[in-house]
């Protein structure tokens, strides 16, 4: 192997088409291609047979992520990285410029691992610290959360990630679901959703092929199951109709931390359509 680098693939997930993608060496997918049109220069999620497009609308960048488990990691070898990354949130290197837009953007994207790295089995954003409500925002949206522990208005180490998910997706939602996750997971998940005051947000990760594809078979075969207690007519708004998107969201950080040797890495947030 070359010592300067670990092999890398990035795939940068829209679900919409923005020309300055075409710019950047990204691989990139169109996500929830059953209902929309990308270019066709552009991978999507509806591409063959083993495809959950369909999903999309509960799914969100699932349906993306999931096709390349399906249909892309087998021209990787398993140690291969595979990063993914959104239209507006991409991984950069190392020694990045300290400002990034679109005129410096391409530049900076990460396009390798440092051999150096090469014994993390993983890179993740930094993690979003869920501690620090406003009271408002508690009485507001966490009542009944409140009732069951009022402590949380006075104690920020009670502002847990399950806390999060009861306030601002689905009360009792991410403990329900956890109860379909396999006995490997089931307990220790549990108890980090319960006591863990910060995650690795946004679905974004970097993982080599063979810790990707298992993480996509314990996800996948979990989110199944849990389809099954989600009357999806009832969800109402962005936070509980992509319900699917933010259980997994959860889990991948839990997972990560939990199986891989992993590090924090730099990612930026660009706004790809701003003229």
């Amino acid at each position: 192997m070359n010592k300067n680098k670990s092999n890398l693939k990035i795939y940068c997930i829209s679900h919409k088409y923005i020309k300055e993608l075409d710019k950047l060496n990204l691989n990139i997918i169109g996500s929830g291609a059953h209902k929309r049109k990308f270019p066709k220069n552009w991978l999507n999620d509806s591409m063959g047979q083993k495809n959950i497009s369909k999903k999309n609308f509960n799914y969100g960048t699932l349906t993306s992520i999931y096709w390349i488990w399906k249909n892309h990691i087998k021209y990787l070898k398993q140690d291969d990285y595979i990063g993914i990354c959104h239209y507006r949130r991409f991984w950069l290197k190392k020694n990045h410029d300290k400002k990034i837009g679109l005129n410096n953007l391409k530049k900076n994207l990460l396009s390798s691992i440092p051999y150096k790295y090469n014994k993390f089995d993983a890179f993740v954003c930094s993690p979003q610290s869920l501690k620090g409500y406003k009271l408002s925002k508690l009485i507001k949206k966490g009542k009944r959360s409140i009732l069951k522990d009022p402590r949380i208005i006075f104690d920020k180490k009670k502002h847990t990630i399950n806390l999060h998910f009861n306030i601002f997706h689905l009360y009792d939602g991410l403990e329900n679901s956890i109860k379909f996750l396999n006995s490997n997971d089931k307990k220790d998940f549990l108890k980090y959703v319960r006591s863990e005051t910060k995650f690795f947000p946004l679905s974004i990760f970097i993982l080599k092929k063979k810790f990707f594809s298992k993480l996509c078979l314990s996800t996948f075969s979990w989110l199944k199951k849990c389809e099954k207690i989600f009357d999806k007519n009832k969800l109402k708004g962005y936070g509980q109709i992509r319900i699917f998107d933010f259980l997994a969201e959860r889990y991948f950080s839990f997972w990560i931390s939990k199986y891989c040797k992993h590090k924090i890495w730099p990612y930026s947030l660009v706004d790809t359509q701003k003229k």
